[in-house]
């Protein structure tokens, strides 16, 4: 509960339904750990819907994918904006595996007129090279990391998102799952 910012009552509902639904199992001292987290991991990015984030879509001018998520990572560090890459950008941070061309950005809040215009940005679905995310829960910021200059949510997070993302993603997804969140069942 603290570490996630949650009610104490909030967290012992979320665990008494993993443990109900016998994803997770309690040792002698009162501590919770995955049964198996491979499955665990696998009903998690089957209930969860990028689509609930407000997606605020639009073009900026930029040689390649990343250089425009450092472009824009850059952006929003020096105006101070909390942000976080997700998607492509980040499963490219991760693993240096598939090359995008859409960069993905959750902030936590709606991007102001000044940003937009620092941006170079231009609001368009069509075409549409940049997805500002502003999310409906605060929990896709925690375990962010920078990663070679570049703001990233947590790997769990952006396998998560990959699912709604297009381009080369369910192959990011896949990569990402393989380097990084490959925990042993017995572990």
């Amino acid at each position: 509960a603290r570490s996630t910012h949650m009610t104490e009552g909030f967290v012992s509902r979320i665990v008494s339904r993993l443990e109900q639904d016998d994803y997770i199992a309690r040792d002698p001292s009162g501590a919770v750990r995955a049964k198996d987290p491979q499955l665990l991991l696998d009903a998690w990015r089957e209930a969860y819907q990028f689509g609930k984030h407000t997606l605020i879509q639009g073009h900026v001018a930029a040689r390649s994918g990343d250089a425009l998520a450092r472009f824009v990572g850059d952006t929003l560090a020096a105006e101070k904006i909390d942000h976080a890459a997700t998607g492509l950008a980040a499963a490219w941070q991760l693993t240096h595996f598939a090359s995008f061309r859409i960069a993905t950005f959750f902030l936590r809040s709606d991007p102001t007129a000044t940003l937009k215009e620092k941006l170079g940005y231009r609001e368009d679905t069509r075409g549409a090279n940049l997805w500002l995310v502003v999310p409906n829960d605060e929990g896709v910021f925690d375990g962010t990391e920078e990663r070679d200059g570049l703001r990233c949510v947590h790997p769990v997070q952006v396998y998560l998102d990959l699912k709604e993302h297009p381009e080369r993603a369910a192959e990011a997804a896949d990569r990402l799952r393989a380097e990084l969140l490959n925990w042993r069942r017995d572990a």
